[in-house]
C-alpha cells in the first residue's frame, strides 16, 4: 500500500489551531523535551526575522499508541502523532498559549529530558527590546506578559509553517520515515531509535522508563541521559547470551539488533528492562552515600554509571569488603584515567562490563592501572568552565576530606553545589585579583578551589585570605588546633596564619613588582597544594578512604 502524505501551509494562528483541534500528540518512543531557553529564543529570532525553520513531519494514524498530547487534552482515535519537530512545535505553541502551559507544566515536565535547573517555565518568557531590535527575554518572576495577538503581528501573516502529513497504519513504516529523519547519528537519535525500534504491542520500554521516572521524580536518577539506561540494559541482554565470552557492545548495529529481539520477546524483555533501571538507580544510590553526591553533574561522567550498573545487577545483597574496595579503586582510576571519555567509552566497555560482572559474581579484582604524573594535565584545569572530567574529580577529592571551616562547622556541600553560588566564591586566593589585573586567568586553576558557605563566603569578599582569617579568628576565638585542622580539610599548603601571609606580601607591593611576586607565590602554591591532592589521590585509588 501507498504512502498518502500531504503537503499544507498554516500561519501561525491556523497551526496553533491545528494542533488544538487535532490534539497533536509526540509518541511514547520520542525523547522529551530537551531545549534550553537560548534555543526558544533562537527560535523566535528566526521567526520575526522571516528565517525558514524547517518543516513539521506529523504521522497519522489510527493504531493504538502511547503518546503525549501538547495541549493536555484526550488522544483522538485518528491521531497526529510528531514524527519530526517536536522542540520546535511545542516550544511555538506554548510560547503562544501561555495559559495553557501553565495548565500542563506538570506533565510537561515530568517529560523533559534536561535536568531540574535546565526546566523551561513558557510563561516566563517576554518580548523586549535589544541592540538590534526585539528579542525573547527570560524574567525570573514570570510577570511580563507574552500576548498571543502581538507574536502574531511580529511572525507577519505572510509567514507560512510546512506540514507534511504522511498516512501510515504499517507501524514499521512509520518507523523507518522516522529512523531517515534521525539519520544525524547523535547520541539523542540512537535513542529515539531504539525506542521506537523496540515498540510493539507487547514491549515499551519507553512507557516503562518515562513511568519509573515519574515514579521516582524526586531521585538523582531522574537526570540520567536516557542512553545511560539502553546501553546499560543492552550490555545485560548480552551478557545474558549463551555466547557472552565473545565480545559485547554498545554499537547502532548492535542495538537495533537486540530491539528485534525485544519486539519478538515481548514481556520477558520488559522484566529485564525494569531490572536494568532498577540497577542503574542501585548505582547512583550508591555513589550517593558513597561520595556524597547531590547531583550527577557532580560526576565526572555520567557514563561510568553504565559499567557500575552492571555489577549491581548481578550483585543484588550487601557488598563485601572486596567489593567496596574494587569498586572505590575503580571510582578513582577510571576517572583520573578518563577512562570513560570520548572513544574510551566504546573502548572499555566490553571489558570492563564482564569485570563488573565478575566483581559481583566472586569478588574477582579489577585490576585498572593506577593513574600518576597529572600536575602537567591539572595546570589547565579551569575553576569553573571547560572540561569537567579533572575538575570535578579534584572537587570530590576534597570533598573526601570533609572540609571544615576554623569554628569546626562543616562546609554545606548543597550550598557549595547549588546553581546559586557565584562562580568566584570557590576561589582561594580572590578572583578580584584577575579584576585588578595583578592575575591572569591562572586565579581559575582548579588548585584553587576553595568550599566556603554563601554566609562566609559574603564575609570573605574580595579581600586577601589572610585578612579575612585574621579577623574571623578574633571574632570565633579559634585555636591553633582549630586553624591547623581548617587548612588540613581543605587541602590547603599553609601550618599557621603566619605562613599564609608570607604568600601575600604581593599585596604590599605596585605595578609589575607586585604581579611578578604574585606570579611567584602563586606557582609554589599551586605545586604544593597539588602535592597533597596527589597524596590523598594516590591513597583513594588504593581504596583506602583514610
Amino acid at each position: 500500500m501507498a504512502t498518502a502524505t500531504k503537503v499544507a501551509k498554516y500561519d501561525l494562528k491556523k497551526l496553533v489551531r491545528l494542533i488544538e483541534l487535532r490534539h497533536i500528540a509526540v509518541p511514547e518512543f520520542q525523547r522529551g523535551f530537551v531545549w534550553k531557553t537560548a534555543q526558544v529564543k533562537k527560535l523566535f529570532d528566526s521567526l520575526i526575522n522571516q528565517y525558514p525553520v524547517g518543516s513539521f513531519i506529523l504521522w497519522e494514524t489510527n493504531k493504538n499508541i502511547d503518546a503525549r498530547t501538547l495541549d493536555g487534552e484526550k488522544l483522538p482515535k485518528r491521531k497526529l502523532l510528531i514524527l519530526d519537530g517536536q522542540q520546535r512545535l511545542t516550544s511555538i505553541y506554548y510560547l503562544c498559549r501561555r495559559q495553557k502551559f501553565l495548565e500542563v507544566k506538570d506533565k510537561f515536565h515530568e517529560n523533559c529530558e534536561n535536568r531540574e535547573r535546565d526546566l523551561i517555565e513558557f510563561e516566563k518568557f517576554y518580548i523586549g527590546k535589544g541592540e538590534n531590535g526585539l528579542v525573547l527575554e527570560y524574567g525570573r518572576d514570570g510577570s511580563q506578559k507574552l500576548d498571543f495577538a502581538r507574536f502574531r503581528r511580529l511572525i507577519k501573516t505572510g509567514y507560512r509553517f510546512p506540514v507534511v502529513t504522511v498516512s501510515l497504519d504499517a507501524y514499521r513504516k512509520a518507523i523507518a520515515v522516522f529512523e531517515r529523519i534521525n539519520q544525524a547519528g547523535t547520541r539523542i537519535s540512537t535513542e529515539s531509535i531504539f525506542l521506537s525500534e523496540t515498540w510493539s504491542t507487547r514491549s515499551n520500554i519507553a512507557k516503562i522508563l518515562r513511568g519509573w521516572k515519574k515514579k521516582n521524580k524526586d531521585s538523582l536518577t531522574k537526570g540520567i541521559d536516557t542512553v545511560i539506561f539502553i546501553h546499560v540494559f543492552a550490555l545485560i541482554v548480552q551478557l545474558g547470551e549463551r555466547n557472552s565470552a565473545g565480545n559485547i557492545d554498545i554499537s547502532i548495529k548492535t542495538l537495533k539488533k537486540i530491539a528485534a529481539q525485544v519486539r519478538e520477546g515481548g514481556e520477558r524483555y520488559n522484566r529485564q528492562f525494569e531490572d536494568a533501571v532498577k540497577s542503574v538507580a542501585r548505582a547512583v544510590e550508591y555513589l550517593k552515600e558513597e561520595y556524597k553526591i547531590i547531583n550527577l553533574g557532580e560526576l565526572p561522567s555520567q557514563t561510568m554509571i553504565t559499567v557500575l550498573a552492571v555489577f549491581f545487577f548481578y550483585q543484588p545483597r550487601s557488598l563485601s569488603k572486596i567489593q567496596l574496595s574494587e569498586l572505590r579503586k575503580w571510582f578513582w582510576r577510571s576517572s583520573l584515567s578518563n577512562r570513560y571519555i570520548g572513544s574510551g567509552y566504546s573502548l572499555y566497555v566490553d571489558a570492563d562490563a564482564k569485570k563488573m560482572r565478575d566483581l559481583a559474581k566472586r569478588n574477582a579484582r579489577f585490576n585498572i592501572p593506577l593513574t600518576s604524573k597529572l600536575f602537567a594535565k591539572l595546570q589547565g584545569v579551569d575553576l569553573r568552565a571547560g572540561r569537567s572530567t579533572y575538575r570535578n574529580i579534584i572537587k570530590q577529592v576534597l570533598w573526601q576530606q570533609k572540609p571544615v571551616f576554623i569554628n569546626n562547622r562543616p562546609a554545606n556541600r548543597s550550598d557549595v553545589e547549588s546553581g546559586q553560588h557565584k562562580p568566584e566564591d570557590d576561589h582561594f586566593f580572590p578572583y578580584d585579583l584577575m579584576r585588578k589585573g595583578v592575575a591572569g586567568h591562572e586565579i581559575n586553576n582548579i588548585l584553587n578551589v576553595h568550599f566556603l558557605d554563601k554566609d562566609e563566603n559574603i564575609r570573605k569578599g574580595k579581600r586577601p585570605s589572610s585578612q579575612w582569617l585574621e579577623e574571623r579568628i578574633r571574632e570565633i576565638g579559634a585555636k591553633p588546633s582549630d586553624i591547623k585542622k581548617y587548612f588540613e580539610s581543605e587541602l590547603l599548603p599553609f601550618k599557621d596564619l603566619r605562613e599564609l601571609k608570607k604568600y601575600e606580601r604581593f599585596y604590599k607591593l605596585k605595578g609589575k613588582a607586585r604581579q611578578k611576586e604574585f606570579t611567584r607565590r602563586y606557582k609554589r602554591f599551586l605545586y604544593k597544594r597539588f602535592k597533597m591532592f596527589e597524596k590523598v589521590l594516590i591513597r583513594l585509588q588504593n581504596g583506602r578512604v583514610r
